[in-house]
């Protein structure tokens, strides 16, 4: 299936990105998140442009909770003059692309915020649904067990909080710096639930609650913050 779409100058083709498939580098170009499932593609091979299914086909306009007095309407680049961040009122990251924007009161809503599938998620780490806050909070997260003013998911049955980002965090990561694959767990294992584990990245200690990257084969542990940062071991 072959697509013309507003926002690039060549036709896209439909495919189906599987895990393992895509590349670090392949981004959609709508939401800025990794490319996985129903996608566009650029039919040009010196061309990387890419866009999930449901980016590229987002309505011209619609109403969020948050700003319900009138409509946003889509643009394919940032509204703003050139040189001037567009940050997003519902996340409040920087957006410079598929953006939902209402001229009159200057309210913008990124193309991730604006799908509906984001509002309500089921999550492994968790045994209820979890809902997205509609604006950012000061919370102690209980994924990374950090604090601090974030876009969040709350579980309403038990008080369970976590980042955005932390909800999107990828199964498996491959670092620089380590030999192997390290896989996200939800908790420490039993086995390590009675002695001190150290992060192997910052050398604090991982505590139990949280969740944790891992290398079974090495006994290699890091908090979500230090293995998905740059910073390398015994540094800071």
């Amino acid at each position: 299936m072959q697509l013309e779409h507003p926002s690039h100058e060549h036709p896209l083709f439909l495919y189906e990105a599987k895990k393992g498939d895509a590349k670090l580098s392949d981004l959609c170009q709508g939401c800025e998140k990794a490319i996985l499932g129903s996608a566009y593609k650029c039919k040009e091979q010196q061309c990387s442009f890419s866009l999930h299914k449901k980016c590229a086909e987002l309505p011209q306009d619609f109403k969020h909770p948050l700003h319900p007095q009138h409509p946003l309407f889509l643009f394919m680049n940032q509204p703003y003059p050139s040189g001037m961040h567009c940050i997003c009122n519902v996340c409040r990251e920087i957006r410079n692309k598929f953006i939902y924007h209402c001229a009159y009161c200057h309210f913008d809503c990124c193309a991730s915020c604006a799908s509906e599938e984001e509002r309500k998620i089921e999550h492994k780490s968790h045994k209820h649904p979890l809902d997205l806050m509609q604006r950012p909070a000061l919370f102690h997260c209980d994924g990374c067990g950090t604090e601090g003013k974030d876009s969040s998911y709350l579980c309403t049955d038990c008080s369970f909080w976590i980042h955005r980002n932390c909800a999107s965090l990828p199964s498996t990561i491959k670092r620089v710096d380590h030999n192997h694959p390290l896989t996200l767990s939800y908790s420490l294992s039993h086995e390590y639930s009675k002695s001190e584990v150290k992060c192997n990245i910052c050398a604090d200690k991982v505590r139990s609650p949280y969740w944790v990257y891992r290398c079974a084969k090495c006994k290699y542990f890091a908090h979500v913050k230090c293995a998905t940062s740059e910073t390398e071991p015994g540094r800071k």
